[in-house]
Order: C-alpha cells, then structure tokens, then sequence
C-alpha cells in the first residue's frame, strides 16, 4: 500500500468519525432539549423521577439512599450500585436536570462503540447508517421522554462489552461486564445468555462459562440476599399480584404452552416484537447466535403480567435491545453482503430498506422526537409561571407532599411525599387549573386533588399561605416555625 493510500484512508476514517461526532452532537442536543423542556413544563413524574433523584441526591451527601415516596432504601427497591458514583453529578450542582442532561449523553454516547464494531466488518457508508438506526430507534427515544432511570446507563456499557468481547480484549470485557451488572440487579440474567452467544461464535467455553456463571450468580445473590438486607420483602417483578420469582417461573415450567401464549399475546406484544425489528430492517432475525439473548429480552418483559406498560416500545424498557438489534444488524448486513456480492447494488438496497423501513416504524408509532416539531411543545403557559412562583417559595429543608409532576422540582430534601399520602409533611404543594392529565395527581385526580385540598383546610389541619392562580402552597397549621 503506497504512502497516497494510506494517508486517503486515514482522510476517510477521519471523516466518518467526525460524522459520528456530529450524530452524538446532534441527539444529544435534541434528547436534551425534549427532556429539559418536558421538565420545564411539568411533564416529568415524581413517581419515576423522584424516586431516583432523592436518593441520589442523599447519597451525594453522604446519607442514607432513601426514597420517602415508597419509605424504601432504593437499594431494595431496585439493587443498583451504580448510583454510588452517579451521585458525583450532584457535587458539582444541585440543579436536578443534571441526571436528564447525564442521561442523554450517555445514551447517544454508544454509538462510539457500536460504530467501531460496524466500520470493521461494513462499508463505510452502512457503519453510518447503522449506527443512526440506533440512536434514533424509538427506544433510545422514549427512555429520553420518561424521566430518568438507571437502565439509561445500560447500552453504553453494553457497547463496549460487544466491542471488547468481539476484539477479545477479556481484561477490558470482563470490566464492563460487571459495569452492566452494577446497573440493576436483573441485568445478570439477561447476561448470562451471553454464553450461548460466546460458545457459537468465538468458541470458547471457558469466557462463555464465566460469563453464564457470574452474571447469573449475581443477580441470583442481588434477589434473594443482598436486595432483602436493605428491605425487599417481596420481588415480584416478573410474576404475577402475590406469587414469589420461583413460583411464577415453575409455573411457567410446569405449563410451557403460558409462555408461548403469554409472549405473543396481548396483541400488542406481537406488535412491539415486530415493530422492535423493522426498525432494523428486520435484519436482526438473520444472525442466529444474538437470537436467545433478544428473545430472553423480550420474555422478561412479555411474561410480567403485572405491569403491561413493560409490553410497548415505549418508556425505556427497550435500551438494552437497542444495542442488541444493532449489533445483529451489523452481523445480519455483513452475511447479506457476503451472500450477495455479486449483485452490483446490494449496498444501496440494504441502505434504502434500512432507512425507508426505519423511518416508517418512527412515523407509525409517532416517535417522540416529532414534538420538537410542534410550537405548542414550546409554550409557556400561565399556569406553569404560577406554579414556579409558588414552588420557589417552599423552604429547602422542609418536607413536602406534592401532586405527582410537581415532586421532581421538590426532590432535593429528607422527606417527599407524593399525594394523595402527607405523612405529616410540614408543607404541601397543589396545582389545581382545570384541564390536566389524571397522571399529575398518580393514583388521583384533579376533583379528588381539590376535594382534599379543602378538606385539610376545613379540618384546620392545614392552613394556606400562598397562592398563584391555580398553585397553592398550604402549611401544616402546628408547624414550628
């Protein structure tokens, strides 16, 4: 290879990374601006958000990780040790956004790896558009738009335990590998499916073992040791209302048929499994050895019968499938263009089918990026300067019970409540304008939200101090001042 040649092929690498830098750019700059005006506009839920950015914000000074919505070490609730060093984000401010901001960087931040793994097996031009399929699948998407969870952590990590383990670099594999166990204690057992996939495609028992071995183990000791120590009495989050993980699962076992009638049905499974694929070009059904462990992905949500939410594209139950459909995609389109390499424009019709289909799917399922498209996303509302002023009001350090999408800007204090539950709080903040959506009040709604509020008033047990329009702050009437 002449020294011409050489230094066109570094020009090119050099262009294809910088337009993966500008892909990163960009969604990070869009996932930010949906999350941080959601935000904003009240759109973000104590249910979910404060429940992770309370104990978050304790740990960060060196206290107990407790979220005082479910009066549970979040340790219990959901065995992540990864919130130890995320909590660093709040030494460096106080500002809550911070975990939305962190959270769409590192989302888009796994195409590094996963374009690394494509440009070495694609042509230039496919590792591109393989790597935009995944950071702009609608399940990268919707884990944007529904607060923070922990689990936005995962494909990151996921990329570049692919990238290791592909390029058997073990020291580094096995170090991200305990990464992705760090995030939530089930995490192990989609892992451990791994095995199969190590056994059939670099043959080595022994990597494959180890990682079977730790990853169930893990989440085997996280569930029914270390998760009961902080105070888990009842993992149920695959099973059915009452049954312990075992009996659901020997259910299960004892009656095989439930498993194939619960992966396909609700319609609506069937659905998000077919879509999940055309968002890829229905590629990913082509390379085998990643089959078992997209398929143990989907059953994990697909036979919890507790909660259907679990069962669609949305929220961010599909981030770690992202990863996984994206490097079948890279595999699946380097075996088509093996198999079809006579034919002149094979490139360019897997590029159009990947684009047209992926597209497609977005436009079906009304992909949540399409908001930054419509001005009423933007607008700022009266109600909503009400609210600001009344929230500024409450004092740090006080506690506070708030309706479900007020609590996320009251997160950063030792007791928060999400109403219609006050436990005594020394403060209480409502935002009563006509119109809203039945979630902002969780389990209740704006009339019973109302009813309430009049009723601590009438009984004197709590008296208002504050209001603006609609937005009220009330304050327990024996609080010591």
């Amino acid at each position: 290879m002449t020294k011409n040649s050489i230094d066109h092929n570094n020009l090119i690498i050099k262009a294809d990374f910088w337009i993966i830098v500008f892909l990163f750019l960009f969604f990070t700059f869009l996932y930010n601006l949906l999350a941080i005006t959601r935000h904003n506009h009240f759109q973000s839920y104590g249910i979910d958000f404060s429940t992770y950015d309370q104990p978050l914000w304790l740990l960060s000074k060196f206290q107990e990780p407790i979220s005082t919505i479910y009066n549970l070490n979040t340790l219990a609730d959901r065995f992540r040790p990864i919130i130890f060093p995320l909590s660093l984000l709040y030494w460096f401010t106080q500002n809550e956004r911070i975990i939305l901001v962190f959270q769409s960087v590192i989302l888009s931040a796994a195409i590094f790896p996963l374009w690394l793994i494509a440009k070495k097996y694609l042509p230039r031009i496919l590792a591109i558009i393989i790597t935009f399929l995944y950071i702009d699948f609608i399940g990268i998407q919707s884990a944007v738009v529904y607060d923070f969870h922990e689990m936005a952590l995962l494909p990151f990590f996921l990329a570049w335990l692919f990238y290791f383990l592909i390029n058997k670099k073990w020291n580094y594999y096995f170090i991200f590998l305990i990464l992705c166990l760090s995030i939530r204690e089930h995490v192990g057992l989609l892992l451990s499916t791994l095995g199969i996939y190590i056994w059939l495609v670099k043959k080595n028992a022994k990597i494959a073992l180890a990682t079977t071995f730790t990853s169930f183990i893990y989440s085997i000791i996280a569930i029914k040791l270390i998760m009961p120590t902080f105070g888990q009495t009842d993992y149920s989050s695959f099973t059915y209302q009452g049954d312990s993980l075992e009996n659901a699962l020997l259910a299960y076992i004892s009656h095989p048929s439930t498993i194939i009638s619960n992966f396909f049905f609700p319609i609506q499974k069937s659905q998000t499994l077919l879509l999940s694929f055309l968002s890829f070009g229905l590629i990913p059904i082509l390379y085998l050895a990643l089959i078992p462990t997209i398929i143990f992905q989907f059953l994990s949500r697909f036979l919890d019968q507790l909660h259907p939410i679990r069962w669609t594209l949305y929220y961010h139950y599909s981030v770690e499938l992202a990863v996984l459909l994206t490097i079948s995609t890279i595999f699946g389109s380097k075996m088509i263009l093996k198999h079809f390499e006579k034919y002149k424009y094979i490139l360019l019709i897997i590029i159009f089918l990947l684009l047209s289909i992926h597209l497609s799917t977005n436009i079906i399922l009304n992909a949540p990026l399409k908001n930054l498209l419509n001005p009423q996303f933007y607008k700022n509302e009266t109600w909503m300067d009400n609210t600001r002023k009344i929230l500024s009001i409450v004092p740090d350090n006080a506690s506070v019970a708030a309706q479900n999408n007020l609590l996320p800007h009251l997160s950063h204090r030792k007791e928060i409540y999400l109403l219609p539950k006050i436990n005594n709080a020394d403060y209480i903040v409502v935002d009563l304008h006509p119109g809203q959506n039945n979630w902002n009040f969780y389990t209740e709604d704006l009339e019973k939200t109302r009813s309430l509020f009049n009723q601590l008033i009438i009984n004197r047990l709590y008296e208002p101090i504050a209001s603006a329009g609609n937005a009220y702050l009330l304050r327990k009437t024996n609080f010591d001042k």
